[in-house]
């Protein structure tokens, strides 16, 4: 009896650990909540670049993420060419209520600039990234692709608020190494540029080249892929969003999204080849304290100061600041693997 007893004792211990092990999993896990991002994006339609409709979509399918606000960069051109157009179709198609606010409209004067002066319709993107940072509980992530501008507006008016709430800030934007070739972003707004690398925030710096335009030594998350791989499995409705933006459609945009896929159009969507930079390192902003890179990518630390024409300069010295530069761990699959990665993304992105 008493061997039976003691049995019985033994077996309700493990139950019990069984089940208080199970109860603390399963509540860890229903705790776990998406980390709140700032997405700032030059994305126009009609567009400059296609590519940031692909950054669109990878990052609206990201449960891990929750997108707070769409920034549209560079606001004097969004009268224009309205970016609104492209995340209104993706918030229908992913089911999303994302909100969007209009950008500063010119460049900054100084790294300092608050962009105080320039006309209140445009002071919307700066407004809602401060009101954003300052309702968060938790640390909130910045992805911005373009200018920078209203980052850097929005931490010179509150530098303090910017150094207790930014998680990671991800930037995608210049040069690796070549010391004369201005990239795109940095052409955009000089000044921002200088601002953000001198600002001492957590930048987790994405160079666009390594080398100059369209060069890549290993520093630059550049690649190309063919549009048929990244959309091989892709809804109709993505189809469509991505037809409607490349053959810069100006019927109903949500209209179009419901309408047939035409054989012919799909056929010459799928034969593009696109530049990419971002999709798959979106990943990033999910990325454990701690965790720096993995056998494909990572982030390493380096010091570097930027001069007033806003050229980098390696090396510790009197102004210099730390940023995690990104670099290429595996240059034989790396496109391969950015590609399908970006693939698998965007494979069940239909309208909810």
């Amino acid at each position: 009896m008493d061997h039976i007893m003691k049995k019985l004792e033994f077996t309700i211990v493990v139950l019990f650990a069984f089940w208080t092990t199970k109860a603390a999993w399963t509540a860890e896990q229903v705790s776990v909540k998406p980390l709140p991002v700032i997405y700032c994006t030059d994305l126009f339609h009609p567009h400059d670049d296609p590519d940031d409709h692909f950054d669109l979509a990878t990052l609206f399918m990201m449960p891990e993420l929750d997108v707070k606000i769409v920034v549209l960069d560079q606001g004097d051109k969004q009268l224009q060419r309205p970016g609104n157009v492209p995340v209104s179709q993706m918030n229908r198609i992913a089911g999303l209520k994302v909100p969007m606010a209009i950008g500063l409209a010119t460049k900054l004067k100084s790294p300092q600039d608050k962009a105080l002066d320039q006309s209140p319709e445009f002071q919307n993107g700066v407004t809602i990234i401060l009101k954003t940072l300052k309702e968060s509980s938790v640390p909130v992530m910045i992805a911005a692709v373009g200018s920078v501008r209203d980052v850097v507006a929005a931490f010179n008016r509150e530098p303090e608020l910017f150094r207790t709430k930014v998680g990671k800030l991800m930037a995608f934007i210049g040069d690796a190494s070549h010391p004369t070739f201005k990239e795109y972003n940095i052409e955009l707004d000089p000044q921002a540029y200088i601002g953000l690398m001198r600002s001492g925030l957590p930048v987790w710096w994405v160079p666009c080249f390594d080398g100059g335009l369209w060069q890549n030594k290993g520093h630059a998350s550049f690649w190309k892929a063919k549009h048929g791989d990244i959309l091989k499995n892709a809804s109709p409705e993505l189809i469509q969003f991505f037809i409607y933006a490349l053959e810069k459609e100006k019927s109903d945009p949500q209209m179009f999204l419901s309408l047939p896929v035409d054989a012919a159009r799909k056929a010459k969507l799928f034969a593009g080849v696109r530049n990419l930079w971002c999709t798959a390192l979106f990943d990033v902003m999910t990325w454990p304290e701690g965790k720096t890179g993995n056998e494909l990518f990572g982030f390493f630390e380096v010091d570097l100061s930027v001069t007033d024409d806003a050229v980098i300069q390696y090396g510790k010295g009197k102004d210099s600041k730390k940023v995690l530069q990104f670099e290429i761990r595996n240059q034989d699959k790396y496109a391969e693997a950015m590609t399908d990665a970006t693939a698998k993304r965007l494979t069940k992105l239909a309208i909810r």
